[in-house]
């Protein structure tokens, strides 16, 4: 048999295989005699020999993230002789990162985005699932100055069960590592079902004071009801007018879980297209313990409340829109801000707003649906009028990116508001990049997207080159927390050196 062959039908059954203890393929054999083990033909490839193999007709499911590191132009860096550890993506998980990025196929993702975020997946030294006490978490700085954390914890089978981005700092999904501690001449490769990636909990700004605007729109939820998933109830329709429940159970079950899906009519503002603010309002007349409460913008498909089941839902962003934290036993309204996702709605003439939320733990947290009660505590859409800003201008000043680099974040040494915390400092995109693109967390940015000056601050901004011009620009509009728009807009120049 080929040796090239042997290789890949004994990785494949390692990645096919979900029980091993620490995931090593060192005692895998395929059954023909002159077979060596899969453990040994790693160590002596690189990361870029094993994904320069045509794996499209193999069962490793590597060949989609072969070809994006390729599109990347990561290939030799992972042949480099340096060790590393790196983060292989299924075909699944690449299918979801191209998704999460804003686009359908991943021949449509432009090279430096994809560069980027992959490169979010890499870090120096080798990382194995032992080398992790149980319970322990890591945290690792990436090849382009991002971060990721590596969790290792056990269950009644298995003490070497390794996550990535399992963490209480992020807002991001974790990914639970399918295969590990796959030993490469130049580092370790541990193999997800699932895309994750770098991304901290939205500073939460202060509620307005003073004046929010001369008028505020109440539009209250049309539709509302829980999807839930697992094999009995996934094609299952489960509106009602007594509950609308979620629960997450972190993948240990999931017919357990449930998420609220809900629908408000994007209606004309009173007042005019600028939004000062946006805000969706829940009653919770339940929560178990306590937990971090997450909205997500749904896709711009209709669906019938009394039909849609978790498997005919709209579709979702995996980037959380909003998050709030619940306290056990938390009853009551909670409010969560929807600007930057209201505001490109109305840009796009959208007609709808389609939110699906859920939570971080393993218990209740319960809604009231809109027929409860006679409407008493139906969830409402209010858009309010932005009244007089209480920012002061800090500094707009240029930035300069490396063409070699091909990125530079974007901090407040750039851009700075005064007169308010960073959390309730906000910039909204007027004018995209021509040349580049202006990403947060590697996700690029449209048109009346936002950022916060937290945000700034922690880095999470960037400009990424695309290859052509030596000069860009950027245009934003700053915002208070109260809805309030600093008089004229702000422009950062990009100097490409």
């Amino acid at each position: 048999m080929n040796r090239k062959l042997i290789i890949i039908k004994s990785l494949a059954i390692a990645l096919a295989c979900t029980s091993l203890s620490c995931g090593k393929l060192e005692f895998l054999k395929n059954e023909q005699p002159e077979a060596v083990d899969a453990g040994s033909n790693l160590k002596g490839m690189t990361f870029a020999d094993f994904l320069k193999i045509d794996h499209s007709s193999d069962l490793t499911n590597l060949n989609l993230y072969a070809d994006a590191i390729k599109k990347a132009g990561l290939t030799e860096f992972l042949n480099q002789p340096e060790n590393y550890t790196v983060l292989f993506l299924t075909n699944q998980a690449v299918n979801n990162m191209v998704g999460s990025l804003g686009y359908t196929n991943l021949n449509d993702v432009p090279t430096i985005i994809l560069k980027n975020i992959l490169s979010d997946q890499i870090f120096k030294g080798r990382l194995r699932s032992f080398d992790l006490a149980i319970g322990e978490t890591k945290k690792f700085e990436t090849i382009n100055g991002s971060f990721i954390y590596y969790t290792r914890s056990s269950n009644s089978t298995n003490e070497y069960v390794l996550t990535a981005n399992n963490s209480t700092e992020l807002t991001s999904p974790p990914a639970t590592i399918r295969s590990q501690n796959l030993e490469f001449k130049n580092g370790i490769a541990h193999v997800t079902d699932q895309f994750t990636f770098y991304k901290l909990k939205d500073a939460v700004p202060d509620a307005p004071s003073g004046s929010v605007g001369a008028q505020t729109d109440v539009i209250n939820v049309t539709k509302d009801l829980f999807i839930q998933n697992g094999t009995a109830n996934r094609n299952k329709n489960f509106n009602n007018t007594t509950s609308i429940d979620m629960k997450n159970s972190n993948g240990k079950d999931v017919s357990v879980d449930r998420m609220g899906l809900f629908q408000f009519p994007l209606t004309t503002p009173s007042f005019g297209n600028k939004i000062g603010l946006a805000k969706i309002n829940f009653y919770v007349y339940f929560t178990g313990l306590a937990s971090s409460l997450t909205a997500y913008a749904g896709a711009d498909t209709n669906f019938d409340e009394t039909t849609v089941t978790w498997m005919t839902a709209p579709t979702y962003d995996r980037i959380s829109l909003a998050n709030i934290s619940l306290t056990a036993g938390q009853t009551g309204w909670i409010t969560m801000d929807v600007t930057s996702l209201v505001s490109q709605l109305y840009g796009s003439n959208k007609t709808f707003l389609n939110i699906l939320m859920n939570h971080n733990n393993d218990n209740f947290v319960k809604i009231y649906p809109r027929e409860f009660d006679s409407g008493k505590f139906k969830a409402y859409l209010s858009i309010s009028s932005p009244p007089a800003t209480i920012l002061t201008f800090g500094n707009a000043t240029a930035l300069n990116v490396s063409a070699k680099d091909g990125f530079a974040k974007l901090t407040t040494t750039q851009l700075k508001m005064n007169g308010a915390e960073d959390r309730n400092i906000s910039y909204i995109v007027n004018k995209i990049p021509t040349n580049g693109y202006l990403v947060k967390y590697g996700i690029p940015l449209p048109v009346n997207a936002s950022f916060s000056q937290t945000d700034l601050t922690n880095g999470s901004i960037r400009y990424l080159y695309s290859g052509t011009g030596n000069a860009d620009e950027i245009i934003v509009e700053a915002k208070d927390n109260n809805g309030g728009f600093y008089t004229t807009p702000l422009k950062i120049t990009v100097n490409i050196q």
